[in-house]
């Protein structure tokens, strides 16, 4: 029984496998394919030896089973090209749903936590990395065993000194590819960090051109671009080099021991060498056609090799995005309360002797910069691992809230279904229904890179998505910071007197009406300390 790989384990855990299409099809049609070249080798053999050494033509019974075995073969091989694609798509959209349910169950916050870069090659490489993983190297797995043994056992029935032989060389070839493959799992690893370091780089550099212009500082960011350029280009021709090391030391075994049975079996016909069974010209045929399918299997899993690092790579960028996202508001139960004794988070690191939030509570929560505010509202929401969550479906607003490039409508909506009434409700709630059917387009205006709409503005758009969730807490990440204090206030009290009802924890740098809060949770030196007031 084969071991169960830590990267399906990985697979199975962030996404279930009912998630996911089946591969058995693939393996079946893989092996069949196999079985018939297998067929057809032995009527080709069987041909030959009535041509060359019986003289005689070949028998109809032989070309129509030869015909027939081809035949399969190629339409295996059209099936397979054709499951192959279709399970690709298939799992490619399971997973790109997946990772889109986790960005709307945050409310998008997750942009924000990386930079645009590392999305980017989290939705062009890291998925397509796992659908190739799962499809090639996975199914080729199983069909580099399976078809083997087949080999195996045929020409082990045909001659079974030979068929000792390959059983006892037939491990060099996978040590070989393991060892050389560990390498090269270890360099592609290091090529893709780089990789995303030097995207991020540019992408930032792109972002600051008007500072770096104002500066003057381009020539030496251009130095700095070309020689982390340069450090990636190495590492990749690293990779390049292990890889075609790879290729070669298979190619090299695989041809060796085809060499060393075509020598055997051609001094045996020749009577010069007489060892094990007496090898026929239709049995040495057979064998020589059929062993390269042998180890042809072992090479092409070689070949898929690399895709189990990138796939490794990739669970690494994944995990925890893959997974079920949270229920919607109405499958979760009402907020009743939390209460957590040595609350802990490890990244970054964050302990409470004693944390507890009553439902309607006000909690303002403060500290210096980097204190961490921010990672123990991910914890309480459940987007960090954390010792102790709320529990219940929160929503969140940050500083700089995320919305798409589509229509205000497909923002506000996030992929649920609301009526007029209910949007036109929420907008006149933050004050916003005159400001968006005075658009163009109103709620149909498209969002763009320059949606037309100021800071002020998209807090308050976002201010109207949270109040659609119906969620018994908000978790208030500085929604102001980047305001002037005019609009700081105004949207402080707009927030008061929309959640009134709500469960809220905020945090805020800026000045905050004392008599909304009815506790305070203080961040210093890794430790979350609460303070209990008199008034709500």
């Amino acid at each position: 029984m084969m071991r169960q790989d830590p990267l399906k384990q990985w697979l199975h855990q962030e996404v279930g496998s009912e998630t996911l299409p089946k591969l058995t099809p693939l393996i079946v049609i893989g092996v069949c394919r196999e079985l018939a070249l297998i067929a057809a080798f032995g009527a080709f053999a069987a041909i030959a030896q009535q041509w060359v050494i019986d003289s005689q033509p070949a028998s109809l019974s032989l070309l129509m089973a030869l015909c027939a075995a081809l035949s399969v073969s190629w339409l295996c091989q059209g099936v397979d090209m054709r499951l192959s694609n279709a399970s690709r798509f298939r799992q490619l959209t399971a997973l790109e749903a997946r990772l889109s349910a986790q960005f709307a169950a945050r409310q998008h916050a997750l942009v924000r936590t990386r930079p645009v870069y590392h999305w980017q090659v989290v939705w062009q490489k890291h998925l397509p990395a796992l659908v190739n993983w799962r499809t090639d190297y996975c199914v080729q797995q199983y069909i580099a065993i399976i078809v083997p043994l087949i080999v195996l056992t045929v020409i082990t029935y045909l001659n079974y000194f030979i068929g000792l032989m390959l059983l006892i060389t037939l491990p060099v070839v996978p040590l070989f590819m393991v060892i050389v493959g560990k390498g090269a799992a270890s360099l592609q690893k290091r090529e893709f960090t780089a990789l995303t370091r030097l995207g991020n780089i540019f992408t930032d550099r792109l972002m600051a051109l008007p500072l770096l212009s104002t500066l003057g500082a381009h020539q030496r960011q251009q130095q700095h671009m070309e020689q982390a350029s340069q450090a990636l280009n190495t590492r990749t021709m690293k990779v390049v080099s292990v890889a075609f090391l790879s290729t070669t030391v298979l190619d090299f075994f695989s041809t060796l021991t085809v060499a060393l049975i075509a020598v055997f079996i051609g001094f045996s016909l020749l009577g010069e060498l007489q060892v094990g069974p007496e090898i026929s010209f239709f049995s040495g045929l057979w064998i020589l056609l059929s062993a390269p399918l042998l180890l042809s299997q072992l090479k092409k899993l070689g070949q898929f090799y690399h895709q189990k690092a990138q796939a490794a790579t990739a669970s690494e960028a994944l995990t925890g995005l893959l997974n079920e996202p949270p229920a919607a508001p109405g499958t979760i139960r009402t907020f009743t309360g939390f209460y957590a004794r040595n609350f802990t988070l490890d990244a970054p690191s964050l302990r409470a002797f004693e944390l507890s939030v009553a439902p309607g509570d006000w909690i303002q929560v403060s500290g210096a910069s980097g204190a961490g505010k921010t990672a123990l509202l991910e914890s309480l929401a459940g987007f960090r691992q954390a010792s102790h969550t709320l529990g219940c479906y929160c929503v969140t607003l940050s500083q700089q809230p995320v919305f798409l490039p589509g229509t205000l409508r497909e923002n506000l909506c996030l992929g649920a279904r609301y009526t007029q009434e209910q949007l036109n409700s929420v907008l006149q709630d933050v004050e916003m229904l005159c400001d968006i059917y005075a658009l163009p387009d109103g709620l149909d205006t498209k969002m763009g890179d320059q949606p037309g709409l100021s800071g002020g503005q998209l807090q308050r758009l976002a201010l109207a998505r949270l109040l659609l969730r119906e969620a018994d807490v908000w978790l208030l990440d500085e929604p102001t910071a980047h305001l002037p204090v005019s609009q700081h206030k105004a949207l402080c009290e707009l927030i008061h007197r929309c959640c009134s009802h709500k469960t809220v924890i905020w945090v805020s740098h800026k000045p905050l009406e004392q008599t909304w809060f009815s506790t305070h949770w203080e961040v210093a030196d890794h430790q979350v300390k609460q303070h209990r007031g008199d008034s709500a």
